[in-house]
């Protein structure tokens, strides 16, 4: 189902007993919850023993504006 990032990371927190799956790997909790932060919106898909998530909408950067190093 596709959340935007708040409602994907409770659905992730609510999960966290199951096996997470970030576009097919498998991951931590918390790999998956900062992958979250990284797209407007993804698609949570829970199973009865797994977790699928994946990023549907990534957020947009402008270089423009990044200060140079």
């Amino acid at each position: 189902m596709e959340y935007s990032t708040p409602n994907a990371i409770r659905q992730i927190k609510h999960h966290c007993t199951k096996s997470i799956h970030i576009n097919g790997q498998p991951s931590c909790p918390l790999q998956a919850m900062s992958f979250a932060l990284k797209y407007h919106k993804l698609d949570v898909t829970a199973n009865a023993s797994s977790v699928n998530v994946v990023g549907i909408e990534a957020v947009k950067t402008h270089t423009d504006y990044l200060l140079s190093q």
